[in-house]
């Protein structure tokens, strides 16, 4: 499969996303009218608030008038906030977008070397103990993590702060300080994902036929390991990449929550509680489009590493 090909399959994805979106939202019980403009409110009021907000016209024209929208990247605006939605979605993106690459960074940048020395040492004691220990890493749930950190990190030694984003107007430091303890919580389960990935990579890699003749060639087993071994055993690990990063976004929704963190999934979380249609609709579209973007940018990556992976096979 070429490029383009792998590029038409990111485009219909991201049409089918589009519709099941939209359906999804029109699914979502409550009227948005009715919440902004309360209980008391007349039939007559939500009726006109209706067709102010376009809500009484009929899907298939709602959903063009949207997809129209995103194109020309009107995001509208939002029914509480009265705000364009792009400035609120602009202004969460200061805190989320820093916070989900510094988790993947911490998660490749830990779970990297992790499963290197497990493959190294593959059956002694060492290696059983690091698996054990990642397993174990694996199963613990985000929030549990993030308020266990918490307690120890904030509310006990006073290393970090507990909650709360100060912003970057206060200083590159004074930001990345409050984001410490949430992505290490996003990162840690991941990351023992990642070293238990590269752990099996790396053996495979290193039973290949190439890695006999790079020995046989004279090459050191340190040698055979980082020259030869590590670049052939890194290319899975970043589709596991490309993978992790949704599982990375869905998961800064609770840290976010957890660490009172003004992001794009508190941001979410409130605009479903509160019905505001556009910050939902055209926030989950957003989330879906760099997913699917940065999926294809990864698997595109993939192919021009390991050119056999775009071969037809018949």
């Amino acid at each position: 499969m070429n490029v383009l090909s792998l590029a038409f399959q990111r485009l219909l994805l991201l049409i089918v996303a589009s519709l099941v979106i939209f359906a999804a939202m029109n699914l979502i019980p409550g009227d948005p009218a009715s919440v902004m403009l309360g209980l008391d409110a007349s039939p007559e009021s939500i009726a006109a608030l209706h067709h102010q907000l376009g809500l009484d016209t009929a899907l298939p024209a709602r959903y063009a008038h949207w997809v129209g929208d995103l194109i020309r990247g009107n995001l509208g605006r939002s029914y509480i906030y009265d705000v364009p939605v792009s400035s609120l979605i602009g202004e969460r993106l200061q805190s989320t977008l820093p916070l989900i690459l510094l988790a993947m960074l911490l998660s490749l940048g830990a779970g990297i070397p992790l499963g290197m020395t497990a493959a190294a040492n593959r059956g002694k004691m060492s290696d059983m103990g690091l698996m054990a220990m990642l397993q174990l890493l694996k199963s613990i749930p985000d929030f549990w993590l993030a308020m266990m950190m918490t307690f120890l990190f904030s509310l006990t030694l006073h290393w970090l702060p507990a909650s709360g984003f100060p912003g970057w107007g206060h200083g590159f430091f004074t930001g990345l300080r409050a984001l410490i303890l949430p992505a290490v919580a996003l990162a840690v389960p991941q990351a023992a994902i990642t070293a238990r990935f590269m752990r099996s990579s790396l053996i495979e890699t290193l039973s290949q036929d190439f890695i006999r003749t790079a020995r046989a060639q004279g090459y050191s087993r340190s040698g055979v390991l980082w020259r030869v071994a590590l670049p052939n055993a890194l290319i899975p690990v970043l589709t596991l990449a490309g993978i992790q990063l949704p599982v990375l976004i869905t998961g800064s929704i609770i840290v976010e929550s957890v660490f009172s963190l003004p992001g794009c999934g508190k941001l979410l979380l409130e605009a479903v509680n509160q019905r505001d249609l556009p910050v939902v609709q055209n926030l989950v579209m957003l989330i879906v489009t760099a997913v699917i973007i940065l999926g294809f940018l990864l698997a595109a990556l993939v192919r021009f590493l390991d050119p056999r992976l775009g071969e037809e096979r018949p």
